[in-house]
């Protein structure tokens, strides 16, 4: 059923669209006199983007007051807000506005626990990957709260419960992330050992490599884009639509195919691809099967500075853009220029018209060229 689902409280209806669509927008909406159509708008274009085969509408499936599973997905929850009455958008907004704020105190305390940990790994002198995935509580006693959290900490993933302060909760996360850092510390190894292993193979490999870490300052991402590339061992098992819908960094187009891995630095002299742990070691094996199979490979590297732009608030970006060619075990590579490389990122291919460069961005060539786009101009 749509609508109501034929509930007999329509406001624990609408608080279940309420928390479906932030859980979908990500909480991304502004508290302005719109935001009803807002959302109206962000549900239409999802659905409009699973019909074209672009994206998967998230199901929702919660029990009504008499215990039966009631399940419903955007186009439901679309549905409702543009027959609903005055009154029932009016609740909508009032309660979506009031779940929007309490998000978002959340978010500022998730800032706060990961800033710290951040803080405690960098004293380890191992980077352990630590997000906190989901977080939710509520009050029990004066600065006491029941917390509710899944985390992803080092290799691992924790899906818990704990009771006590804010600051007793961020100590427990740092304990784990000590007791994490000796399973990271064996991957790293192991993904130097891989590293070395490839080198020797591959003439040219680890000239690349220098010159692509060369650049990471703590956090990178490396785009890699070719004719076929080879599919991470996570990744097994699963059709491409699958990896796409789930935006697992896979993207595909009539020219090819790309491919994102996060570049991290790790520790003093060792810098580490990939988001999950697991694949830090498979990374050189995945590349150079890559290239053999497509032979050219385009990759950009996109560097994150410490600066953040005065004008847009964003972290300010490094890009460069290489062209690499792979004959038998050789690999060669040749750096864009930086104006060759902004012009390749601000002209539409299809049509040939160019548009705005990206702002906070430095776009980088060999040595010292480069061209600005900070402070919201070229400068």
């Amino acid at each position: 059923m749509h609508g109501t689902h034929g509930a007999r409280n329509p406001g624990k209806v609408i608080k279940w669209y309420v928390d479906y669509v932030l859980d979908v927008t990500g909480a991304e909406l502004s508290e302005g006199e719109d935001v009803v159509t807002l959302v109206m708008n962000e549900l239409g274009e999802l659905v409009e983007e699973a019909r074209r085969g672009m994206a998967v509408i998230p199901k929702e499936s919660v029990f009504d007051e008499k215990g039966r599973v009631v399940s419903f997905d955007a186009r439901d929850v679309l549905r409702f807000l543009e027959g609903a009455s005055p009154d029932q958008l009016e609740t909508f907004k009032r309660l979506l506005l009031r779940e929007l704020r309490r998000r978002r105190r959340l978010g500022e305390e998730v800032n706060r626990i990961e800033s710290e940990v951040e803080k405690y790994i960098k004293s380890l002198r191992v980077y352990v990957p630590f997000s906190i995935l989901e977080y939710d509580r509520f009050r029990l006693w004066g600065d006491r709260y029941h917390f509710f959290f899944k985390a992803e900490v080092g290799v691992h993933k924790y899906l818990d419960e704990y009771e006590g302060t804010l600051s007793e909760l961020i100590e427990l996360f740092k304990r784990v992330v000590a007791r994490e850092s000796r399973d990271v510390s064996k991957l790293v190894e192991r993904a130097r050992r891989e590293r070395g292993k490839w080198v020797k193979r591959v003439a040219g490999l680890s000239r690349l490599l220098h010159e692509l870490e060369s650049h990471v300052i703590e956090k990178a991402i490396l785009t890699i884009g070719g004719p076929r590339l080879a599919r991470p061992s996570a990744w097994r098992g699963l059709n491409d639509s699958v990896i796409i819908a789930m935006d697992m960094g896979l993207f595909k187009d009539d020219s090819g195919e790309i491919i994102r891995w996060d570049v991290t630095r790790a520790g003093p002299g060792d810098v580490v691809y990939g988001a999950n742990p697991h694949m830090w070691p498979e990374f050189y094996e995945w590349f150079v099967e890559s290239a053999r199979t497509s032979r050219l490979l385009s990759v950009i590297l996109r560097s994150f500075r410490a600066e953040v732009d005065g004008l847009s608030g964003l972290p300010v970006k490094e890009l460069r853009g290489y062209v690499v060619i792979m004959d038998k075990d050789k690999i060669e590579y040749k750096q864009l220029s930086a104006r060759e490389l902004m012009e390749a990122h601000t002209t539409d291919f299809t049509t040939g018209k160019r548009f705005e460069p990206e702002p906070a961005v430095i776009y980088c060539g060999p040595g010292d060229d480069r061209i600005y786009s900070i402070r919201g101009r070229d400068t």
